[in-house]
């Protein structure tokens, strides 16, 4: 609770409001048309995998997958691109209805925050299209250099944690909606942790460090 009363409440967005992985699907979709980024990304994506979720590794191959993909669109070409893939996914049956409607009603009843690693265009062209225009946003950002977009800030791990602060929730009052480990620092702040449609490894993991801990499946 907040000195109001109200609830506060933060949603992670893939795996929680969508089954698909928003950013993922951008960039994969760009590779698939150009076969040559398309082999170079292989290792990147590959270490990435395997890396732990605390890693720094990690966000270092996601910086250099997007740096392939994305390498030489200009910002309106890239905003383009994430607002059309974004109302696209929208539209598609791996939205999570009832965690979108939960997330609405969170909003009208306290501070509401959709926290991703996925990007801000993408992101908010995702949430808007699904009637979540409302809900505040913390994702990660893109630079616009000479060579095109680079991943410039992570918003991930510690770093969600970081920014949610910045936008003034408190997590430590909060109850986090999420599926993956990768929110082990918000978990471990959060009053509540509720794992939505999460994979046992992930519940397994999210469950040794949360305050307080149930399970959802929705669909």
């Amino acid at each position: 609770m907040n000195s109001t009363g109200a609830v506060t409440s933060i949603f992670d967005l893939d795996g929680v409001l969508t089954t698909e992985d928003t950013m993922a699907s951008l960039v994969s979709g760009r590779l698939t048309a150009r076969p040559h980024r398309l082999v170079a990304a292989i290792a990147p994506f590959l270490l990435s995998q395997a890396a732990p979720h605390n890693s720094a590794l990690r966000p270092a191959m996601n910086r250099a997958i997007v740096a392939l993909a994305l390498g030489g669109m200009t910002r309106h070409e890239y905003e383009s691109l994430a607002v059309a893939t974004g109302q696209a996914m929208a539209r598609r049956t791996t939205v999570v209805e009832q965690a979108v409607a939960r997330c609405g009603l969170a909003g009208l009843q306290g501070p509401t925050v959709v926290a991703t690693a996925s990007e801000a265009t993408l992101a908010r062209a995702f949430l808007d299209s699904l009637g979540l225009r409302d809900i505040p946003l913390a994702a990660s950002r893109l630079d616009f250099t000479r060579r095109g977009p680079r991943l410039s800030a992570h918003n991930i791990g510690q770093a969600k944690v970081a920014a949610v602060r910045a936008m003034g929730f408190v997590p430590e009052q909060a109850i986090l909606y999420t599926d993956s480990a990768s929110d082990i620092p918000l978990a471990r702040v959060a009053r509540r942790t509720v794992t939505v449609n999460a994979a046992r490894r992930s519940i397994s993991k999210l469950t040794a460090v949360a305050n307080e801990i149930t399970h959802e499946r929705w669909s």
